[in-house]
């Protein structure tokens, strides 16, 4: 009897969404830090998808501390999916806009 064991590993990411800056408030230094590191996070997912999906030589995985933790599961014999979340109001359509346009790209 032949016993065969596999291995899996699931990464699930909460990125908040693209947030966006409310000039309406006063955000708090604390949201502000946040609000920048959540988009950094984006943007340097983005770029690795992309040079993922162009075959290129260098993947920028070390740009940003979400791209390293994702590095096994982006690269290599892996399958990933991308969940984009959006809503039908009308008062988050900038919102759904990006997150659509993010979701394109990758």
């Amino acid at each position: 009897m032949k016993i065969i064991l596999k291995k899996a590993k699931l990464n699930l990411c909460d990125l908040a969404g693209s947030e966006k800056w409310n000039k309406d408030y006063k955000m708090s230094k604390k949201h502000i830090k946040e609000l920048k590191n959540i988009n950094l996070s984006l943007t340097c997912l983005g770029k690795v998808i992309s040079a993922l999906s162009k075959k290129k030589i260098y993947i920028p995985f070390r740009e940003s501390k979400l791209t390293r933790i994702l590095q096994e599961s982006l690269s290599g014999n892996n399958f990933t999916t991308l969940i984009a979340t959006i809503s039908p109001l009308e008062c988050y359509l900038s919102e759904t806009i990006s997150t659509l346009k993010f979701a394109s790209k990758a």
